[in-house]
C-alpha cells in the first residue's frame, strides 16, 4: 500500500533527476510537503495532452461516477493485469508521482508506529500511477489518480506486505511517454526498483495525524 508520501523538495529537484523539462510549471503553488495524504493534490509529472513534459497538482484518489465505495488510492498490479474494468480505460493515461519517500505503519490499532521508506542513495523516487485526468479536466476525485502497487518482498515485508512500484528514471520516463504502448508499459512495471534499493526507519508518531506538517516527519526516532 501507499497511503502517505513526502514531497519536501522543490519541484525542480525532481525534474533535474530525470531530465524533465516542462515548458510550463502549471499550478504548483501551495500543496502539502512533509506529510501528504490521499484526498489532496500532490505534484504529478506527466506527458498528457501535447506530449511535452509537464508538472501539475492532481487529486490523489479515484472514484468514477458509477463507483459506490470510497475513492481508490492504489491500483493493485494483479488487478490491473486481470484487465479490471476499473483500470482498463486509464492505462493510456500514465503519470509519475515524484517523492522523497513514503510512509507505512506497523502495530495494533490505537498503537500504530509510522515508518519512513526511502531510497538508499537519498535521491528522489518516481512512483508509477494512472489517472482519469487530462488537460482541461477538473482536478477532482472523478479525474484523480491511483498509485500502482505490488507485493513487497524481503525485509520490507516487516513494514508492509504491499509497496508502490518505484521506477528508475529511464523506466519512469518510458512509463509516462504517450509513445509507449500499454503492453510495453505493463512490462515496465516488472522492472521496479527492488526492496534492496530502499531503507526504512521509525519516525515520530505525530505524523500519523494528517495535520502534522513539520519538517521532521522523516527524522529517525526510537520505537
Amino acid at each position: 500500500m501507499c497511503g502517505r508520501i513526502r514531497q519536501a523538495r522543490e519541484p525542480v529537484e525532481y525534474e533535474e533527476s530525470m531530465n524533465w523539462n516542462p515548458r510550463d510549471l502549471g499550478n504548483l503553488a501551495g500543496g502539502l510537503r512533509y506529510n501528504v495524504p490521499p484526498g489532496t493534490h500532490p505534484l504529478v509529472m506527466h506527458q498528457l495532452g501535447d506530449g511535452s513534459d509537464q508538472v501539475d497538482r492532481l487529486f490523489w484518489g479515484y472514484k468514477p461516477s458509477w463507483y459506490r465505495r470510497a475513492p481508490v488510492i492504489n491500483a493493485r498490479l494483479d488487478t490491473i493485469l486481470k484487465k479490471s474494468p476499473m483500470w482498463r480505460a486509464l492505462l493510456g493515461k500514465r503519470v509519475l508521482v515524484p517523492a522523497d519517500g513514503w510512509f507505512e505503519w506497523t502495530g495494533e490499532v490505537g498503537d500504530k508506529q509510522p515508518w519512513y521508506i526511502h531510497s538508499k542513495d537519498g535521491g528522489p523516487i518516481y512512483m508509477a500511477a494512472i489517472t482519469a485526468w487530462s488537460p482541461g479536466k477538473t482536478e477532482d476525485v472523478e479525474h484523480g489518480f491511483a498509485i500502482v502497487t505490488d507485493d513487497s518482498a524481503g525485509g520490507m515485508l516487516d513494514v508492509h506486505d504491499r509497496r508502490p512500484i518505484v521506477l528508475a528514471p529511464d523506466a519512469a520516463r518510458e512509463w509516462a511517454s504517450p509513445d509507449t504502448s500499454v503492453e510495453a508499459a505493463l512490462e515496465l512495471l516488472s522492472t521496479a526498483r527492488p526492496e534492496t534499493a530502499f531503507q526504512w526507519h521509525p519516525v515520530t508518531r505525530q505524523m500519523s495525524n494528517v495535520k502534522y506538517q513539520a519538517p521532521n516527519t522523516d527524522h529517525p526516532t526510537a520505537i
